[in-house]
C-alpha cells in the first residue's frame, strides 16, 4: 500500500523493554490494518537491546520508522511521534503490551463511520482481569453519544491505547501530552474527551495491558513513590485549569476525575510524607477542590475512609487530614446508618456516613458454668482502629428476645497488618428457647443504636462438629450470617 493511503499514525515510545518487545512488535505487524498504518517507534533512551529490536523491525517494514527523544520520559516521545505524524487519525501504544490483530481496523473503521473524534474500545488486563466503571457503557453495537457529560464515568478512562483520536482535534485544542512526568496519557484523554463533540464507543477487545510480574508496572509502585505524588498533583492541577471552557456539566464530570483519581493518594499521603510536606500537599489540594459539593465527593469515592480526607480540605483541619485519630471521637447512630462523629456543619454528612462495618464471628468455645463465649472482630470504614476500644457494644440474637453486652477487646494485634478490633460475649444456652437465632453486633452511640450481621465462615462451622457445646449451643451459617442454633433447653 502506498504512503499516501496510509491514514493512521500509531506512535510506540520505548525504553528498556527487550523483555516484551518484540512480543509486542509482532502484534503491530500481525495488524489487519498494519499496511494503511505509520508506525512511529521513538526511542526514549534505552540501555539495553531495545534499539536493536526496533531498528531490525523498521527494516523489515518500509512503514515504520525509527527515531530518538532521549530526554524526559514517555509524554516527550509522544509528543514527538505526534509532532511527525501527517495522517487523520493516530493511536498511541506502549511497547510492552500486546494488541489483538484486529484492533487497529477496528478503530479505524469506527472513528472513519462514526466521524467521531474519539472511539474508545475495550481494553483488557493481564493477568488479572479489571473492572472499570466506564466498561458499563458498552453494548453489543457502537454506541455514539455528542458528549462526555451523557457516559460521565467514562471520564475515568484516562489511558490513550484504548482509544483513537482524530488528530486535528489534538492539534486545533493544543492537546499535548505530559512532559517530564507521570501519567502523562490523562493530559490527552481527558482534554480531548471533554472537548470531543462525538464519542463513539466500540464493544470490541482492542488492547491488553500487561501489569509486569516483576513488580515494575507503574501500578506497582504508585502509592509508594512521592514523586508520583506531585506528579499526579501538577496533573490535576492542570486539567482544573480547564474548568472556564467547560459548560456546568462538563464541569460536574471533570470533577469526578479529580477527586476519584486522588483519593487513594490523599488516603496514603500522611504515610509517606512528614508532617510539613504534607501541610503543602493539604494547602494546594484545598485550593484543588474548593467549591466541589459534598455530594460530588461521595459520589466520585469509594467509601468512608476515602471520604474523610475531603471532609478535612473542606474544613481546613489539617489534622483530621494528617492525624483523624486525634481529632474524630466516636460514631453515631441516625435512622439506622452509622456516622464518623466530626464537629461540622450539616455540608459534611454524605462524607462521615459509614459504608461498612464488616463484623464477623471468628469461634466459640466453652466458658465457665455451662456459658459458652462467642469470640468476632469487627471494624468500622473510614474509623480509626485505635479507637474502636472506645465503642460500646452488645451482640443481638434475634428471634431470641436476647441482646447481651459484649466486651470491646480493642485492637488485635495477633494478626499484623489485618484492620479491626476483637470482641466477646458471653451467652448462657440454658437462658435461651431452642432455636436458630441470627447474630447482630449492636453499636451503641449517642444517637440511636445500630446493628449489622455477622459473618461466620464455612470452615469455623465445620470445625464445631455436630455436638455443639454441652449438646446446647453451636454456631450455623444462612447466607453466609451467623446464627447461634440452640439444640435444647436443659436446665
Amino acid at each position: 500500500m502506498s504512503q499516501a493511503s496510509r491514514d493512521v499514525t500509531v506512535v510506540v515510545p520505548f525504553r528498556d523493554v527487550q523483555t516484551f518487545f518484540a512480543e509486542f512488535l509482532q502484534s503491530v505487524a500481525a495488524q489487519t490494518a498494519f499496511a494503511r498504518a505509520h508506525v512511529i517507534l521513538v526511542d526514549n533512551g534505552s540501555s539495553d537491546q531495545s534499539v536493536a529490536i526496533a531498528g531490525e523491525f523498521a527494516d523489515r517494514h518500509p512503514n515504520v520508522d525509527l527515531v530518538s527523544q532521549p530526554q524526559g520520559r514517555a509524554g516527550d516521545a509522544r509528543n514527538m511521534g505526534m509532532d511527525m505524524a501527517t495522517t487523520p487519525y493516530i493511536v498511541f501504544w506502549d511497547a510492552d503490551d500486546t494488541v489483538p490483530e484486529g484492533s487497529l481496523e477496528v478503530l479505524r473503521n469506527t472513528i472513519v463511520k462514526t466521524r467521531a473524534t474519539v472511539v474508545v474500545g475495550r481494553e483488557k488486563h493481564v493477568p488479572k482481569p479489571v473492572k472499570a466503571p466506564w466498561h458499563k457503557y458498552f453494548g453489543k453495537s457502537v454506541k455514539t453519544v455528542s458528549s462526555v457529560v451523557d457516559i460521565p464515568d467514562l471520564i475515568h478512562s484516562a489511558s490513550c491505547w484504548n482509544k483513537i483520536f482524530d488528530l486535528d482535534l489534538l492539534r486545533s485544542q493544543g492537546i499535548r501530552f505530559g512532559t517530564g512526568t507521570a501519567f502523562e496519557d490523562a493530559y490527552v484523554s481527558l482534554p480531548a474527551l471533554l472537548l470531543s463533540e462525538r464519542i463513539a464507543l466500540v464493544d470490541a477487545p482492542v488492547y491488553e495491558y500487561r501489569r509486569r510480574g516483576d513488580g515494575t508496572s507503574v501500578m506497582d509502585t504508585i502509592w509508594d513513590l512521592p514523586q508520583n505524588y506531585a506528579d499526579q498533583l501538577v496533573m490535576l492541577e492542570y486539567l482544573a485549569g480547564m474548568r472556564q471552557q467547560l459548560t456546568p456539566y462538563e464541569q460536574e464530570t471533570l470533577e469526578r476525575f479529580l477527586v476519584r483519581s486522588m483519593q487513594g493518594f490523599l488516603l496514603r499521603a500522611p504515610r509517606v510524607f512528614g508532617e510539613a510536606d504534607c501541610r503543602q500537599l493539604f494547602e494546594r489540594c484545598r485550593t484543588l477542590y474548593w467549591g466541589i459539593t459534598s455530594e460530588q465527593f461521595a459520589r466520585s469515592t469509594n467509601d468512608t475512609r476515602h471520604r474523610i480526607p475531603y471532609l478535612a480540605l473542606h474544613y481546613g483541619d489539617f489534622d483530621l487530614f494528617y492525624r483523624p485519630a486525634s481529632v474524630l471521637g466516636s460514631v453515631f447512630g441516625r435512622e439506622g446508618d452509622l456516622y464518623v462523629d466530626y464537629p461540622g456543619t450539616s455540608w459534611g454528612l454524605p462524607l462521615t456516613k459509614v459504608t461498612s462495618v464488616p463484623a464477623r464471628i471468628e469461634g466459640i468455645t466453652a466458658g465457665e458454668g455451662g456459658t459458652a463465649v462467642i469470640h468476632g472482630r469487627f471494624s468500622l470504614n473510614g474509623f480509626p482502629d485505635e479507637l474502636l476500644a472506645k465503642l460500646e457494644l452488645q451482640v443481638w440474637f434475634e428471634r431470641s428476645g436476647k441482646t447481651v453486652p459484649a466486651v470491646n477487646h480493642g485492637q488485635a494485634h495477633d494478626r499484623p497488618g489485618e484492620a479491626g478490633a476483637v470482641f466477646s460475649v458471653t451467652v448462657d444456652p440454658r437462658d435461651f428457647p431452642a432455636g436458630s437465632f441470627p447474630v447482630r453486633l449492636v453499636l451503641c452511640t449517642r444517637g440511636r443504636d445500630v446493628s449489622r450481621p455477622c459473618a461466620i465462615s464455612p470452615a469455623l462451622v465445620q470445625q464445631q462438629g455436630a455436638g455443639g457445646l454441652h449438646g446446647l449451643a453451636r454456631l450455623t451459617a444462612e447466607g453466609g450470617n451467623a446464627q447461634l442454633v440452640i439444640e435444647s433447653t436443659q436446665h
